[in-house]
């Protein structure tokens, strides 16, 4: 893995016991950063007072807005921020959006079609596969249907896509990790929907 982000909940967000605990501060000094912008310049604010006053404590009240957004730590040297603003919310709520327009609301009908659709543009078919696969696949299907340029991804990318399907059904996860982190333009299209589709800030 590159980065590691943790929820608002587990710095304080709706949970009382972290801010008693300081939680943000005990990430931070791990090495965590706030992805909002807002939230980093008042760490920082916070950091300068605390220098020049090692007294100092921050409120309940400051903890729980710098609980109010996602922290990261991101390892190697590759571009720092990619993350900042991704929420997997989001990408459900667009599922859930092209659901309700296309397939009246009806899960079944737009797994069915998503998965047939993804099945024709990988020119593979689920149905040999084991259970496990197929509904990891389904999953996918569903995700996916939200990137028109798959369909021309080279076969290689799309082979790999395959593969990273597929690895995610095993019992270890760690190839599936692997290949999913090497397969750049799938990261590229998931960033990019979180653009296409800005249902809420990060929470």
């Amino acid at each position: 893995m590159t980065c590691i982000s943790v929820y608002p909940y587990q710095l304080g967000d709706q949970n009382e016991e972290a801010i008693k605990s300081g939680a943000f501060w005990f990430y931070r000094k791990l090495g965590f950063r706030p992805g909002r912008p807002e939230l980093l310049a008042m760490t920082r604010r916070k950091e300068a007072k605390m220098a020049k006053q090692p007294s100092h404590r921050t409120s309940a009240r400051t903890l729980r807005k710098l609980a109010a957004g996602h922290v990261f730590y991101e390892f190697g040297d590759g571009p720092r921020g990619l993350w900042d603003t991704f929420s997997v919310r989001n990408l459900g709520l667009a599922v859930q959006q092209r659901m309700a327009r296309e397939f009246k609301g009806d899960p079944e009908s737009m797994c069915r079609a998503t998965s047939a659709a993804l099945a024709v543009n990988l020119n593979v078919d689920p149905r040999q596969w084991s259970e496990v696969v197929q509904t990891v696949f389904k999953d996918f299907a569903v995700v996916l249907s939200l990137v028109p340029e798959l369909k021309i991804w080279t076969a290689n990318q799309k082979q790999a896509l395959v593969a990273i399907i597929r690895a995610k059904a095993a019992k270890d996860e760690s190839v599936y990790l692997q290949l999913l982190q090497q397969h750049e333009i799938l990261k590229k299209a998931l960033v990019k929907l979180e653009v296409t589709f800005p249902f809420s800030k990060p929470s």
